[in-house]
């Protein structure tokens, strides 16, 4: 037998697969067809390896999403702030905070299932915390203003995902204030076009945080 027959005579060796790569590969599917598509096979066929490869490296499926939830909880320990004001920074936190629950809505859900919703909001407290520390909020000030700006942010989303998964509407909003007769026909106007999202978020997120951070009491200790 020739050296090239006997190279052909080989058995293929099977794809190597580190277990980064089996727990992104998870994440992607659950991103893409929720928790109930991801199945061990579908992994296997995802990554092009046997799917005793699978269970070696991250065992069973539910050992799977244990792995994964974690990944979430962790995955908010490095929130950055930039800025060079306390409000910059702030809102900076904000943004990236809501970035990465909008980007991640069925692992979100998952580890809501699993319990660990306090843990996983934990590291993005601590850093506003340290944000709002540093521009001198103390106590219940400071702890309400943290809560304020996770309650905004995670309503804000609620809000997104509500409009994207609703049936389209007839007459629609800027059908309704196009035929609006108002004394503003600026803002009629502006009310009459899509919502920008992002610019929306940080216009009234920068407002909220302002207001958070102003040397005045809140309406709570009035």
């Amino acid at each position: 037998m020739t050296g090239r027959s006997q190279e052909a005579a080989k058995p293929s060796r099977a794809p190597a697969v580190t277990r980064r790569a089996v727990l992104d590969a998870a994440t992607r599917l659950v991103e893409q067809q929720g928790v109930a598509g991801l199945s061990m096979r579908k992994l296997a066929a995802e990554l092009g390896v046997a799917v005793t490869s699978i269970y070696w490296h991250v065992g069973n499926r539910e050992a799977l999403l244990d792995e994964l939830v974690q990944e979430m909880v962790h995955g908010l320990e490095t929130l950055p702030a930039h800025g060079t004001t306390p409000t910059a920074r702030v809102l900076s936190l904000a943004v990236e905070l809501r970035r990465v629950l909008r980007d991640h809505p069925h692992l979100i859900g998952l580890v809501n299932e699993r319990g660990l919703t306090p843990a996983m909001f934990l590291p993005s407290q601590l850093a506003l915390v340290a944000e709002i520390s540093a521009a001198g909020l103390r106590g219940a000030r400071a702890a309400e203003a943290v809560r304020a700006l996770q309650y905004h942010v995670i309503g804000f989303i609620l809000v997104e995902r509500h409009t994207d998964r609703s049936p389209e509407q007839h007459p629609s909003a800027e059908e309704l204030w196009q035929a609006e007769p108002a004394p503003d026909a600026a803002l009629a106007g502006a009310l009459a076009t899509p919502v920008d999202a992002d610019r929306l978020f940080a216009v009234a997120t920068e407002a909220l945080v302002r207001s958070l951070l102003a040397d005045q009491p809140l309406l709570a200790d009035q």
